[in-house]
């Protein structure tokens, strides 16, 4: 009991930002609804496998023992990123322990981890990035304690850290390759030299055997999707806007990381920690040269933060020690500024208040969607509302069919999102599972549909082609709702054409991705 005492005591810093950071999350937890990746990631949860088509098998794993413990409503599910995040903060408190920073070290830095929008917004939803992020902290974690230790052994920490980090985010492998390049290139790379590196890269090795061999036994489908990306989205990356968006992400942090980095390249007596230095730069300039997206660099700023902490109470000392009370205050005055677009604190009605008092400062491209038009609510927030609606409209209309014409009924949607969220809102496991050709959902449908209805989801101008008799039962009309107007078909007898077509999206999807259907 003293033990504990005394540790509450010595952390007692750390455990108020990591309860700070908790009751952040859950506070603001049901303002808004589940973003669409969410219902992938639950529907992925019910059909656990090494392996998913645009995913590791980690988060859905994780996601279905949550759900168990804490059920699927809004507030359990937004409970699980939330604790992520809680724990980051709180291995970020422990590493500043760890390098003897003391009150104003450990407020500086968690202050600006706490209030960083790119943090808050991803321990916000449920999505793999949160888990990246963490398992990002425990790799340079893990080559702390190897550095400060002099110790190869702990080589073998990476073992717990590296393989569930893949299966949550497979670009785990751009942080892991930086800090393994500065290594080398630092005065440290001796302690690379031993029987633990080959035991390390074994142990990795056969703890993601089981995901490698579903890529391979699914043709690959992670390269096809890297190859997707970059010919849709990531080929569209403009340098400029990839360096102005890392100032953005951790706006109010932006004096403590780029005080971490000057501190870490500057100061000679903490050289032995200069490889994070190194390790920022480097997994900045691959994930440019990769042409990433923006935020795949969010998790590489952890380490600069814990440093700045350190540098700023170091710098700040008297009679200089009202700059860290300056640095404080300048966090929390930006973070007012950034907090309601990373963090759902108002409702939408709230919100769309907001928007247009930012558009009445010249403000409103915070409000721009990928459309280039300036929208009443920021694009991810648009994202959270409506699928509710949807599911309800879709499964009240379904009850009120006749049982007869329920029995040979399918429910589809076009996009994993409306799938996903009628899958979450179907009443009963007795009631149609829905079907859908895009992302995960293709590895479970039927090859050939067995039915004479159809409630179908989606904006295909092929419906009358697809049914002898065609009606449009409803329209999701969520005023804010970033598919509005999504409308919802009832199909009856099917044509040819639906089943032809059908066959060519299952061989072009499900199909390609289907070893034995390639030889």
């Amino acid at each position: 009991m003293e033990k504990a005492k005394s540790w509450i005591i010595e952390y007692r810093i750390v455990l108020l930002f990591a309860l700070a950071k908790l009751m952040v999350h859950l506070l603001t937890a049901t303002n808004y609804g589940f973003q669409r990746d969410a219902y992938l990631y639950m529907a992925q949860a019910k059909h656990l496998d090494w392996g998913f088509f645009s995913t590791p098998p980690l988060v859905a794993f994780v996601s279905r023992i949550h759900t168990i413990l804490w059920g699927d409503s809004l507030l359990a599910v937004r409970l699980l990123p939330a604790l992520i995040g809680t724990a980051s903060i709180f291995m970020a408190g422990w590493l500043i322990k760890q390098l003897k920073g003391g009150v104003m070290a450990q407020v500086i830095g968690l202050t600006a981890i706490l209030l960083s929008p790119a943090f808050l917004r991803t321990s916000t939803l449920l999505q793999p990035v949160v888990f990246n992020h963490f398992f990002w902290l425990l790799t340079a974690v893990v080559i702390f304690q190897l550095v400060r230790k002099q110790e190869p052994k702990q080589l073998l920490w990476l073992i717990p850290v590296l393989a569930p980090g893949w299966m949550a985010k497979y670009s785990i492998i751009f942080y892991a390759s930086a800090l393994l390049a500065a290594l080398i290139i630092s005065p440290h790379r001796k302690l690379l030299w031993s029987k633990y590196l080959p035991l390390t890269l074994a142990g990795g090795l056969l703890l993601i055997l089981p995901n490698l061999l579903w890529q391979h036994q699914h043709n690959w489908p992670l390269f096809s999707h890297m190859t997707e990306l970059q010919d849709t989205q990531l080929d569209n990356m403009v340098l400029k806007d990839f360096l102005l968006a890392q100032l953005f992400m951790h706006l109010p942090a932006i004096p403590v990381w780029i005080g971490g980095l000057i501190w870490l390249i500057s100061k000679r007596k903490h050289r032995q920690f200069r490889l994070f230095a190194w390790a920022f730069g480097l997994t900045l300039l691959m994930i440019i040269l990769l042409r990433g997206k923006f935020y795949y660099t969010i998790a590489a700023y952890t380490m600069l933060m814990v440093f700045g902490g350190i540098a700023w109470e170091q710098w700040a000392k008297r009679p200089w020690r009202w700059v860290a009370w300056v640095i404080l205050a300048l966090m929390i005055s930006s973070s007012i500024f950034s907090l309601p677009l990373s963090l759902p604190v108002y409702r939408p009605e709230r919100m769309v208040e907001y928007g247009q008092k930012m558009g009445e400062r010249g403000l409103d491209v915070m409000f721009m969607w990928e459309d280039g038009k300036v929208h009443e609510l920021p694009q991810d927030f648009a994202d959270m509302v409506g699928w509710d609606e949807l599911g309800q409209k879709v499964w009240i209309f379904y009850e009120s069919l006749e049982d007869t014409v329920k029995a040979s009924t399918m429910v589809y949607g076009e996009f994993y999102g409306c799938a996903g969220a009628m899958d979450y809102y179907r009443p009963h496991e007795l009631y149609p599972e829905v079907s859908c050709f895009n992302d995960a959902y293709m590895e479970w449908i039927p090859r050939s549909p067995e039915m004479e209805h159809m409630i179908y989801v989606g904006y295909s101008d092929r419906i009358p082609q697809y049914f002898q008799e065609v009606q449009l039962v409803g329209r999701v009309e969520h005023p804010h709702f970033r598919e509005k107007g999504l409308p919802i078909w009832f199909g009856s007898h099917p044509t040819r054409k639906l089943y032809d077509d059908w066959e060519q999206s299952w061989q072009e999807s499900k199909g390609r991705f289907t070893r034995k259907s390639s030889q």
